[in-house]
This record gives C-alpha cells, structure tokens and sequence, in this order.
C-alpha cells in the first residue's frame, strides 16, 4: 500500500516533512564558516550570525571540533576543520560526482536527440562511465563501463586538455598499432582542439581508427586473438580529426563525434562529454551549432564540479 494514503480514511495525504531542528543549526554553522574560509569567527559571532544562544551553540561547536569537523585555536576562534578535507574528496569521487554531472548530460541528449557518451581516465584505462541514446559508431549499443587501454592512438580525446607532460607520457606509451603520425603532428590537434573548446572526429572507412581499435580491444576475444588481429590494422594516424571546418557554413562533413572537456575544481579534465551525431553529411553550420551546445553541457557540468 502507498503510505501516502491515510488508512481508513479514503482520503490521500501529502508526505510529511520531517525535519531536525538540531541537525539544521549544525548545517548552518559548517555552512556560515564556509562562507568565510579566511576569517575565523568567535563563538559571540557565530551565535550572533545564526540566532543561537551561546550554550547551544558552544555545544554544536565543540562536538564538531572533537570530530575535527571546526578547529578552535588559542584565541577561541573557529574555523573549518581538516576532517572536511576527506569528506570534500569522496564528494568528489565515484557516483558522488557522476549525480553532479548527469543532468548536464541527459540535457545534451533531450537537447539534440543524439547519443552522448560520458567517459574519464582511471589507472591506465580510458573507461566509458555513462552513455545516452542509440545507434553509436560501429553497432556498439552498451558502452557503459567499457574499458580501453590509455595508449596510442586511444585517448586522444582524454588527455587533449591536459598539462604538456601528461600529453607527453601517454604519447610515450607502447602503441597499440604502429604509429604514422609524428608527436607534432599530435601536437597540433591538440592545440587546435584547445583553441575551439572541442575535438571533430569524422566518419571514416580507416580500419585503423579509434573507434574500430577501441571495439576491438573491448570484443572480449582472447588477447592472443587480439594481439594478432592489430598486426594487420594498417598504422595510425589521427586523420580521423578534424583539424578545420570549411568556410561555408552550407558545405558538408562527415562527423562522427565531437569532444570537449570537463573540468574538476583545480583545472583538470576530469571526465570527456562526447557528443555523437554519426551523421555523413552535415553541415558546417549543424557542426558548429552541436559544438556549441556540447560545450554548453560540459560548462555545466564543469561548474557542477566546482570548477569554472
């Protein structure tokens, strides 16, 4: 039975709100130090700010800084504790921050009606975390937790807006097929793609692009099989992106899918929005329009994170 129906009555009742007046004014201490990271408050302060009388709100403080959630120093001033350190990193952990992000992503996909991949970097592998819509390249319908080697050519898209020597690190990684395409060339993509705010990756027959190299490491055959079958993709080259748009906005491209970061509060490409129109002949002007409102999503979540 829903308890959201009075029993015996016939009549339906709206869920009750059941607050702690306690836990409240323990939000809004934490809340009102917050807000003052550099200024450290009296107890006559914090009491005065909030509305509390003093004994009450002596006691909230001193059990927060027991638990090293405050810190009170010698002049019996408060201030955030390093206990709120641990708890602002598993925030930022996991499915903590993917709850963040996902309105953003189902947005782009209700915005456009085309499949959105949402993928990151995690101990040598580029893992798909989150994924909306159909018809992605090469009939992979279920790309959710799919995993890839961080090498190249893989990961371009990854570690594109990341510092010089993390570029640097994964381009000195063993390949996973030879390479026809020189550092600066790489290098070059890179830097255009940071210059627009996103990467174009265009329909191609090249067996050697990402998309066929990652489906075929994520096959689940035997890595003997594997290892033989990328002794005959032919090597690679990156010609998959696109490094310019024509300048007729009516003129057509290919596009297969267009990237661009997000960002964790200290700057660094935490995850990538991928957004995938699969699309042979779209126009310039379609191009620039997905573009944009791909890196309106990824603004999103980037603020959602903390970062800007």
């Amino acid at each position: 039975m829903d308890p959201r129906h009075a029993v015996g009555t016939g009549t339906t009742r709206t869920p009750i709100e059941r607050k702690s007046p306690p836990t409240e004014r323990v939000v809004q201490i934490l809340e009102l130090l917050a807000d003052t990271p550099d200024d450290r408050l009296t107890l006559t302060q914090v009491a005065e700010a909030l509305g509390l009388n003093k004994p009450t709100c002596l006691g909230i403080l001193t059990t927060l800084a027991d638990a090293n959630f405050v810190i009170r120093d010698g002049a019996k001033t408060y201030g955030l504790g390093p206990a709120l350190l641990r708890l602002g990193a598993a925030a930022e952990s996991g499915l903590a921050k993917l709850e963040l992000i996902r309105p953003a992503l189902a947005e782009l996909h209700d915005r456009t009606g085309m499949s959105c991949v949402l993928s990151t970097v995690h101990r040598g592998q580029i893992i798909v975390l989150d994924h909306l819509g159909i018809g992605l390249a090469g009939d992979r319908q279920d790309l959710a937790m799919e995993r890839c080697p961080l090498a190249p050519p893989l990961g371009l898209v990854n570690i594109a807006w990341e510092r010089d020597d993390v570029v640097d690190a994964w381009f000195d990684r063993t390949p996973l097929v030879p390479l026809a395409a020189s550092r600066d060339h790489v290098r070059s993509i890179i830097d255009n793609g940071r210059e627009r705010g996103y990467l174009i990756q265009q329909l191609t027959t090249n067996t050697s692009s990402n998309i066929a190299l990652a489906a075929l490491l994520s096959s689940g055959m035997p890595t003997r099989i594997i290892d033989v079958l990328r002794q005959h993709l032919p090597p690679a080259d990156w010609s998959e992106f696109l490094t310019a748009l024509p300048g007729d906005d009516s003129a057509t491209v290919p596009i297969a899918a267009i990237n661009t970061p997000i960002f964790d509060r200290r700057g660094v490409q935490q995850y990538t929005l991928s957004l995938v129109p699969n699309c042979p002949d779209a126009t310039v002007a379609q191009c620039r329009e997905w573009a944009e409102a791909a890196m309106s999503a990824a603004r999103t979540a980037t603020g959602a994170l903390g970062g800007h």
